[in-house]
């Protein structure tokens, strides 16, 4: 393996640890809201889901922009 694929790899691992951070912080805003009563359970359900959704995405994008394949 080569230098450069591990320095590939680091970013991308990088990448995704800031991701992890943004996932984080948005649960936590969603988790804030629905106990200050300005989001319904299933609200805050939903945004979750939206939010876990986009992460995942976000995610894949990584790994086919610093990994390769699909």
């Amino acid at each position: 393996m080569s230098s450069i694929d591990d320095e590939r790899r680091d970013r991308y691992w990088r990448a995704v640890e800031d991701q992890d951070k943004l996932i984080d912080e948005r649960l936590a805003g969603i988790r804030r809201k629905e106990d200050a009563g300005e989001l319904t359970p299933r609200e805050a359900a939903d945004e979750r889901i939206t939010a876990m959704e986009a992460h995942l995405e976000a995610v894949q994008e990584l790994r086919r922009t610093y990994l390769g394949g699909q």
